[in-house]
């Protein structure tokens, strides 16, 4: 992890005072990254800290690239067209490599802007040299851009870390949940059940079809996550603030700097965040409200597909959506002389009515105060401590100076 200023051992802090001898601040940043934020760390870059860690990735796909990249008729000249490919990728490294004074194969020690563009360029001189094919050459070239954009942004603000964390913590919570979405959300299913036995709300369903269904479903989620995006800064810009040193303590309990926010005074102020640090605890304040969110849809949903093969008959689907047939999914159980069957209609109208539930819980969750209190605090609370740890951190980095 680069970007720390190591600690001596005649450390002083800003009141004079030695340092904690217990900061370790590669814990930190490793507490960082685990918690999807790790812009938190100084120094953090894009060169030492994403796409050096990513130089393998990057490798592999430009090799499998080179063996995609051909299509001739012959066996033997496809093959010799791989070899010719990977003579040529492998010289233009080995040639990159010489005029920077290290060994012909030699590993990058740091991906930069160089090496970048070799990984961008070189996969598609290989169709256009060798197969003068210049249109695939160019789908190489865009390809590689869109994967090294999406290589950032995953792994820049910790996306993967993120969705772990928001799923361990759904895992976690999922009993307390289940217990709140009884508590919290009658109304909710009360309108919603309202709206399910309802032949015009069929009747739009029945017309939403493949992209036309998913685009719907599509909108409505990012109406809610606009919202919430909207609403960000309004939430993000008193959690980096404490009004004692013991409200800092007690923020960082647990963490790898517990016990070292003690201290007399107030706290220091922290440092502005950056743009890219702001985006990266709005990431984590969106998929925490989102893996809720998905939570209380699929639960709607479940329950209107429940409900609906309870009380919906095969006639009155037709009736109401005004279809010759219905589509059936999986066979037909009957039970008490009763025939269950799963339609794809009841899928679409219970679909669409959950993601609009999830549209409705995004926005309640924040302005309601009963449902703020249950739902979205807890998420607030969680990225408040990371503030409280970047705190400590930033100060105890300072006093090794």
């Amino acid at each position: 992890m680069t970007g720390h200023r190591v600690l001596g051992p005649a450390a002083i802090d800003h009141d004079n005072r030695p340092m904690q001898p217990n900061f370790d601040p590669v814990a930190v940043e490793r507490w960082f990254i685990r918690r999807g934020v790790p812009h938190f760390i100084e120094g953090y870059s894009a060169v030492h800290d994403i796409f050096t860690r990513a130089a393998g990735l990057l490798t592999l796909i430009a090799l499998v690239e080179v063996l995609l990249a051909l299509s001739f008729s012959a066996w033997w000249a496809n093959a010799l067209a791989v070899l010719g490919g990977l003579g040529l990728v492998l010289g233009g490294w080995a040639l990159l490599n010489r005029w920077r004074g290290r060994p012909p194969l030699a590993r990058p020690r740091s991906v930069g802007p160089v090496e970048v563009g070799a990984f961008v360029l070189l996969p598609a001189l290989v169709p256009a040299v060798f197969g003068g094919d210049l249109a695939r050459a160019a789908g190489v070239v865009a390809a590689n851009l869109g994967l090294l954009g999406l290589i950032y942004v995953v792994t820049s603000y910790g996306v993967i870390p993120i969705t772990r964390w928001a799923i361990i913590r759904a895992a976690r919570e999922l009993g307390s949940t289940l217990m709140l979405f009884a508590r919290a959300v009658p109304l909710l299913l009360l309108f919603v059940t309202f709206l399910f036995i309802n032949a015009e709300l069929w009747q739009i369903a029945a017309g939403l079809e493949g992209v036309t269904f998913v685009g719907t479903l599509g909108l409505l989620g990012a109406a809610g996550a606009i919202f919430l995006v909207a609403r960000l800064p309004r939430e993000v810009a008193g959690l980096g603030h404490f009004e004692s040193r013991e409200a800092l303590e007690a923020a960082c309990a647990g963490t790898p700097v517990a016990g070292l926010a003690a201290g007399d005074g107030p706290p220091p102020p922290q440092p502005p965040l950056s743009r890219r640090q702001w985006a990266n605890v709005g990431l984590v304040v969106l998929f925490g409200q989102a893996v809720q969110i998905l939570l209380v849809a699929v639960l709607v949903g479940a329950f209107l597909v429940l409900l609906g093969l309870l009380i919906m008959r095969t006639d009155v689907i037709l009736a109401w959506t005004q279809t010759a047939t219905t589509t059936a999914l999986g066979p037909a159980v009957t039970l008490f002389d009763r025939r269950f069957q799963l339609t794809e209609e009841l899928l679409r109208v219970a679909g669409f009515l959950a993601a609009f539930s999830g549209l409705y819980f995004a926005v309640t969750a924040v302005i309601d105060p009963s449902y703020r209190e249950e739902f979205f605090e807890p998420v607030v609370d969680e990225v408040r401590q990371v503030f409280a740890v970047r705190e400590v951190y930033l100060t105890q980095l300072d006093a090794a100076t």
